[in-house]
């Protein structure tokens, strides 16, 4: 699978239970992994640019 220029990958590595939980939220909010973990990310990052306003 070809990654955009503007992108990268990196190598994570979870406990299974906490991978499950995850793969499970991300379907409930039908969405991949992930997806849900880079939308995680993002709205953190979003929080901590707020708090510091």
């Amino acid at each position: 699978m070809a990654v955009g220029r503007d992108k990268t990958r990196i190598l994570l590595t979870l406990p299974q239970d906490l991978k499950e939980e995850l793969t499970d939220e991300a379907k409930g909010d039908n969405r991949s992994l992930n997806n849900y973990i880079l939308n995680l990310l993002l709205s953190s990052e979003k929080r901590t640019e707020n708090d510091r306003d």
